[in-house]
């Protein structure tokens, strides 16, 4: 009887859940600085943008430098009414793109018709996937080349007729996952995972959040157990703990 040798499996690329995307992804943010309450937005739009074909998480991967330089950073509008300018200052894309989203739905739907320049942005290409972001808000976005490197210029008007039979990217992934080169996503995976409290005996014992003693090592977890020694540290037995948030 003749065998036959199994099929190789292709290793050079993993295909990945919504939620897996999201997940590390969200890690990878989180770990490069981007304030919390910035994450989500940031996060669903590098998946929207990796989803159609933008190669984002290869520069969320390659930028990280820059990203983590310019997180904290606000972009600074220059001009008021629906002719508005925007120094982003030297921010990603991926981080800005959402603050952007925001501002052009908000004066398409205040003066009908908005043009929004935006200068000082790294990666502007992907700015591309804003139309297909502002759509689900009613708005026709176009990004258009500005005068500059690092410039763009987006055209918003209310969109009229929607696209029909088109699947949603996030649908889309949802139902098929995403193909990302396998190198690359264990390279974001061991970068998201600066974001997690630090390995140890004890953090393995249980989940939520840690508290720390000021060498910074995990001395127990919040919960009803941790009340009475809340309670101990407040009438003067040593110094009072952190808490993973910073309280």
């Amino acid at each position: 009887m003749t065998s036959t040798a199994p099929a190789r499996k292709d290793t050079s690329a993993v295909n990945v859940s919504l939620r897996e995307c999201r997940l590390v992804t969200g890690r990878v943010l989180r770990a490069l600085g981007v304030p919390r309450g910035a994450v989500p937005a940031a996060r669903d739009t590098t998946v929207v943008a990796q989803a159609l074909g933008l190669d984002a998480l290869r520069r969320l991967h390659d930028d990280a430098d820059t990203l983590r330089a310019t997180a904290a950073l606000r972009g600074r509008r220059r001009a008021d009414g629906p002719d508005t300018a925007v120094d982003a200052r030297g921010r990603h894309a991926l981080v800005a793109a959402p603050d952007l989203l925001d501002l052009a739905v908000a004066l398409t739907h205040r003066h009908v018709k908005a043009r929004v320049t935006v200068t000082d942005l790294v990666r502007p290409e992907l700015l591309d996937v804003l139309p297909v972001q502002a759509a689900d808000f009613g708005v026709a976005l176009t990004v258009g080349g500005g005068a500059g490197r690092g410039e763009r210029v987006l055209d918003c008007a209310p969109l009229q007729d929607p696209a029909p039979g088109t699947e949603p990217p996030l649908d889309h992934v949802l139902r098929h996952g995403l193909d990302v080169a396998a190198d690359l996503w264990w390279s974001l995976f061991h970068l998201g995972s600066e974001a997690l409290t630090p390995d140890s005996d004890l953090s393995r014992q249980h989940t939520g959040r840690s508290v720390f003693d000021e060498s910074g090592r995990i001395v127990g977890e919040v919960g009803e157990d941790w009340a009475d020694k809340e309670a101990d540290h407040a009438v003067g037995e040593g110094p009072a703990p952190i808490l993973s948030d910073g309280r």
